[in-house]
């Protein structure tokens, strides 16, 4: 079952049986609630069996369509971001919030291709936001121009965190891939940095396979116009006190980059008092894919994927983002 891949329609009535039965059972997940029925939440988000298989998929639902905003106009060109906020219309409170930058390479993806994880992250109880960024073609736009859009995207989230219910000091950037490096390079900042400056460091990163290691890639260094310096939106190289709290869940077989890289840079983080959290999965490649199509392959990543998010919900849980637990009478 878990090699399968799953129509949207099919997966979503997973999810409403799913919130059926906890509604029935206490009205509210828990947490420890939430990790018993998450293989079937995850199942039904992602609809295929781990992240990154089929992101042109990962549309449609039962919820409503996200919210649109357009949080910047680089040339003229107007882009948007999509909110998803948690199903049922509470607004009691402010809400942690997760920012999503897409994988593909710098010059490939749209926004919906993260739509799966912003439903998703919506499901706990944040706010979850998909970014459209301007992709690269190594002209007017590089590599570069992504990153400010990223920057962009975060300060505008913080500075209309109240219209959105969001608390602007829980505010976390989620990228796969290309979009790890865009939501690792949010972070960056001078070392005199301005209020605006700030408004674009998200307080917490949670990196799926970032491509941190951008200046080996040929494809990358072929994006950047003569005379720019790699280094300046490269996150290693900027590592200082004070950053935020990071996860990172990677493949032991991936080489953009490799495990020993990330490591390294969670050493880094440490060294300077950052918390830095690293997962290496054994068996599995880039966004935790199996090196080989077989059946047992494909289920083994299939659950790597889950224990991956696992992970990264106990992460945000430990930081705060996810809403407390109902006291129990």
């Amino acid at each position: 079952m878990l090699g399968k891949v799953f129509r949207s329609d099919q997966n979503w009535r997973i999810v409403n049986s799913v919130v059926d039965v906890a509604k029935q059972i206490g009205k509210t997940f828990s947490f420890l609630q939430m990790t018993k029925t998450i293989s079937l939440l995850l199942l039904a988000v992602y609809l295929c069996p781990y992240p990154a298989m089929c992101q042109s998929q990962r549309v449609g639902g039962p919820q409503a369509s996200p919210d649109e905003y357009a949080y910047a106009q680089p040339g003229g060109k107007e882009l948007k971001l999509y909110v998803f906020q948690p199903p049922g219309g509470d607004h009691r409170g402010l809400r942690g919030a997760v920012v999503i930058f897409h994988g593909g390479g710098w010059n490939q993806g749209t926004a919906a291709w993260t739509f799966g994880q912003a439903r998703y992250f919506a499901s706990l109880g944040m706010a979850g936001i998909s970014v459209e960024y301007r992709l690269a073609n190594g002209e007017e736009v590089t590599p570069f121009e992504c990153v400010a859009d990223a920057k962009a995207a975060i300060q505008w989230v913080r500075r209309h965190a109240q219209e959105l219910n969001i608390d602007a000091k829980r505010i976390a950037a989620y990228g796969e891939s290309a979009g790890g490096l865009l939501a690792a390079a949010s972070a960056i900042t001078s070392e005199d940095a301005t209020k605006e400056e700030k408004d674009s460091v998200p307080n917490a990163l949670v990196l799926f396979s970032p491509a941190l290691n951008a200046e080996s890639s040929e494809h990358f260094q072929k994006m950047l116009r003569p005379g720019q310096d790699a280094g300046a939106i490269l996150p290693e190289l900027h590592i200082r006190g004070g950053m935020p709290a990071t996860i990172i869940v990677t493949g032991e077989l991936d080489k953009m980059p490799s495990a020993a890289k990330m490591a390294e840079f969670c050493e880094k983080m440490n060294r300077m008092h950052n918390r830095c959290e690293l997962h290496i999965y054994p068996g599995v490649g880039h966004m935790l894919m199996p090196p080989g199509e077989d059946k047992e392959e494909r289920d083994k990543a299939s659950k790597t994927g889950f224990d991956a998010f696992l992970k990264i919900d106990l992460f945000l849980k430990s930081l705060g983002f996810l809403p407390p637990e109902p006291r129990k009478n």
